[in-house]
């Protein structure tokens, strides 16, 4: 079957607009781009290139930068320049130092008492002035105004979440009392109260949400302060996986006083959305494009029409999910493909070239979605004979004529 013949069966040139105004084409890109075929991509219409840095690499003792790591780092952004790609960076905070646990708060404790592996940039003033300090060292030797986008986490993790477990990370010193925290969070409101245990009124655990999402949406917001005052103007990709909890079961979850599950992880997509305070080129970011959820079904027309309340969402794909949450606060909407062995049970899908496989429907999803950019997950995998690079430029070159 032709690559034309796929892309027909899968719907790819018979989209709707399903009810926004006609925005610019989808781009295409990839995840941690190669330098070497990044001329041959930008050739073949993959347009935006994606690195990500390294904290710890960059900054392995407080204070003591590693010189020649940044000169790689610098001579990868010129790369992809000279190439004429846009460029998307990843500012690597995930990949913490060690040092930065020993700060105070370093890291994040659960109501069981139990300390997380990933530095606590939410509630942590210590962590991020350490984190503050760094970007500013990145600024200085890659001028922030060369990316056309950055990708924010919630600092410790790669993605816009808390610690994995499904537990609730909101009960370390700073956070409980208000001692070494964050400038601009406030403490927990109920610090007797613990989730899973009754105490709270459900008007009370629904405030209680609120504030611990907002933890998410805190440490995003200073992100963007720091980096705008460092000079950048572009494009916020908040790195969103997932369906998350959806409101139904949220609501659902505070009746039982919230035990744990996937609303620790702070994944309230709606909520996380509606409450970001600034939404200047904040794009909604789907991480899990084409996971399988909702049978990867694709955007539709009059989706933008149903209140986000409604259950009938509830059969949806992460993908469609989040992109009626963005419609609903005006944002745009960008995302990648799961990656290879990113969980493992998907790896058939990744490999499938045909038109049931992770390609055809993320492709399809994105362009039903109105992506300002889509990027597959992982540049390598396209050279290295995992997945046919080029399937990846026949679905881009479709999407130019569509």
């Amino acid at each position: 079957m032709t690559l034309a013949a796929v892309l027909t069966i899968v719907g790819f040139v018979s989209y709707s607009n399903h009810g926004r105004n006609s925005p610019p084409a989808t781009l295409f890109g990839t995840l941690d781009t190669q330098t070497s075929s990044a001329a041959t991509e930008k050739k073949d219409g993959i347009s935006v290139a994606m690195f990500e840095l390294n904290w710890a690499s960059f900054e392995p003792s407080a204070g003591v930068f590693n010189a020649a790591y940044m000169a790689t780092m610098r001579s990868y952004l010129q790369a992809f320049r000279a190439a004429g790609m846009r460029v998307t960076l990843g500012l690597g905070l995930e990949d913490t130092p060690s040092w930065v646990f020993g700060l105070p708060d370093g890291r994040y404790v659960n109501e069981h008492g139990d300390s997380s592996a990933e530095a606590d940039f939410v509630y942590s003033a210590a962590v991020r002035q350490a984190a503050a300090a760094y970007l500013a060292k990145v600024a200085a030797d890659l001028p922030l105004s060369d990316f056309w986008a950055i990708r924010l986490t919630s600092g410790g993790d790669d993605e816009l979440l808390y610690p994995p477990g499904g537990t609730y990370w909101a009960f370390g010193n700073a956070a409980m009392t208000g001692a070494g925290l964050a400038a601009t969070m406030t403490p927990n409101p109920f610090p007797d109260w613990r989730p899973g245990r009754p105490g709270l009124t459900t008007a009370q655990i629904d405030r209680w949400v609120n504030w611990y999402v907002g933890g998410l949406d805190n440490v995003t917001s200073w992100q963007m302060h720091i980096l705008a005052g460092l000079g950048y103007a572009g494009f916020y990709q908040l790195v969103t996986p997932g369906s998350g909890t959806r409101p139904d079961v949220l609501s659902a979850e505070e009746q039982q006083h919230l035990p744990d599950g996937i609303t620790g992880v702070g994944a309230v997509w709606n909520r996380y959305y509606a409450l970001l305070p600034d939404k200047t080129k904040v794009v909604a970011y789907v991480s899990s494009v084409a996971d399988e959820s909702g049978t990867d079904d694709s955007c539709q027309p009059g989706d933008d029409m149903l209140p986000l309340t409604s259950s009938a969402m509830d059969s949806w794909s992460a993908t469609r999910w989040i992109s009626r949450i963005a419609a609903s606060e005006g944002l745009l909407v960008a995302g990648e493909n799961a990656g290879y062995s990113m969980p493992v049970g998907l790896d058939f899908q990744y490999t499938n070239i045909g038109s049931t496989g992770m390609m055809a429907d993320a492709v399809r999803q994105a362009m039903s979605c109105k992506f300002q950019v889509f990027y597959w997950a992982h540049d390598v995998n396209l050279w290295n004979g995992t997945i046919p690079y080029a399937l990846y430029v026949g679905y881009v070159a479709l999407a130019a004529r569509r």
